[in-house]
């Protein structure tokens, strides 16, 4: 299963991925289920370069 560190405490699988919002200069994850994954400025950076957003 592929994922990545979003944030210090978050690894999220790939496929569970259902969309992404960016507000304000952040990014957040939506999940299957609704949970809403946060994701720091670093990992934007990284997860922006390997195709995620």
């Amino acid at each position: 299963m592929k994922g990545a560190q979003t944030h210090r405490s978050w690894w999220v699988a790939r496929q569970a991925v259902q969309s992404v919002k960016r507000r304000d200069g952040r990014a957040t994850l939506t999940l299957k289920g609704g949970i809403m994954a946060p994701v720091s400025r670093t990992q934007a950076t990284v997860l922006r370069q390997q195709g995620w957003f």
